[in-house]
């Protein structure tokens, strides 16, 4: 057992240096007066709080849910060229959309199901009835889900910084392809099966989609294209899956071009008809391929926006749609009648007014009146 020991001037020495250090530190507090005082700068604390509201910093912007939006308009126009033979019908739809149509799933086929609603109520529709929408029908669904901070930005450039100072419209293509896909096959295969008629169901960009054994698949990694899928009156996916061939040049900074010399005749029950999407309808190359081949008439679902220009057209200009598109290369195959479909509506800055038309034996055209509301345009054959 050890012995503790500790020296008593240790303990003496412990208690002298204690007692200073006490009373020099109640002397200190006591009377500071006798000290000389430095004037040492305090920082200033307070944080002017006025720089947060300069910079926006004071409060994050809340991204909200957005609400239904209301009907963009008041009726659904019908205009009817030639009569009811009962040889069947082509029928082009002019929908007029906005970004929030597409946030929600059920507001988006509402939307669609409206125009539908109206031509069955007319009695247009039949067993011989072929339904075309416009180009970008599907691409709309990039906006599912979006919320106010996106929806509200003043350009789609500044609705995609959002997400990211340098996330692209690539970007959030790929990001939504899987959703988008399931959405536009369910909803164009209820309502195809619903209405008991087969719709070319305008266009949507997906990454590299194929038609495999009656399902859409897409390749996550693939090329972008801007595709039209047609579906039968039972509602399902049906060949050909028409890939855009001629885009301009700033379709050509997101997606890819299909091959010119693609299979692109929609047969349906008693029917046949070649798809082009947009200014397909001007390349003379894809006329040849349908030399001689059984076609009853022409379709294109299509799109223009501003400042749209393709070569030396200006595609704004909806005459050079009816001059230099189908309308002058139909005599050069067996078709008859065409229909070349736009899509109608704002894109935050950007309006799209492309005027649906058709021709019916060479000669009898009809042109919707208005872009403001939907139009059913329906030719007769």
């Amino acid at each position: 057992m050890h012995n503790l020991y500790v020296p008593p001037y240790k303990i003496l020495t412990f208690i002298v240096l204690f007692g200073f250090g006490f009373f020099s530190a109640s002397f200190l507090k006591d009377d500071q007066t006798t000290l000389p005082k430095f004037d040492i700068p305090k920082p200033d604390l307070s944080f002017d709080i006025k720089f947060d509201f300069n910079l926006n910093f004071s409060k994050p912007e809340v991204d909200e849910e957005i609400s239904k939006p209301t009907k963009s308009w008041n009726d659904i126009r019908i205009q009817t060229n030639g009569i009811d033979r009962k040889y069947g019908n082509l029928v082009g739809i002019q929908l007029v959309l906005q970004p929030e149509d597409f946030v929600k799933e059920e507001w988006w086929k509402e939307r669609i199901e409206e125009t539908l609603s109206k031509g069955k109520t007319a009695g247009i529709f039949d067993r011989k009835t072929i339904i075309i929408l416009p180009e970008h029908t599907g691409t709309g669904l990039i906006f599912l889900d979006e919320k106010s901070r996106f929806l509200n930005a003043d350009s789609f450039e500044s609705a995609l910084k959002t997400k990211g100072e340098n996330f692209t419209i690539s970007d959030l293509f790929y990001l939504k392809a899987e959703k988008m896909a399931d959405v536009y096959v369910r909803t164009f295969s209820e309502l195809a099966k619903q209405y008991n008629v087969p719709i070319l169901a305008g266009t949507i960009i997906l990454p590299n989609p194929k038609i495999v054994k009656g399902s859409l698949v897409l390749d996550p990694k693939g090329p972008l294209y801007n595709v039209a899928i047609p579906f039968s009156a039972e509602g399902k996916l049906m060949d050909p899956l028409v890939k855009k061939s001629i885009l301009t040049e700033e379709e050509l900074k997101v997606i890819s071009a299909g091959d010119v010399t693609q299979d692109r005749v929609w047969i349906v029950p008693g029917w046949k008809v070649a798809i082009f999407i947009g200014q397909d309808v001007f390349d003379s190359n894809i006329y040849t391929r349908l030399v001689g081949k059984p076609i009853d008439g022409l379709i294109s679902p299509s799109a223009t926006y501003p400042n749209m220009k393709w070569q030396s057209f200006d595609l704004e200009d909806p005459n050079i749609w009816k001059q230099e598109g189908m309308a002058k290369y139909i005599k050069s195959t067996k078709a008859q009648d065409l229909v070349q479909v736009f899509m109608a509506g704002h894109l935050y800055d950007k309006n799209w007014n492309g005027k649906t038309f058709n021709l019916r034996d060479f000669s009898n055209e009809d042109q919707v009146g208005s872009v403001e509301s939907p139009t059913i345009l329906n030719l007769y054959f």
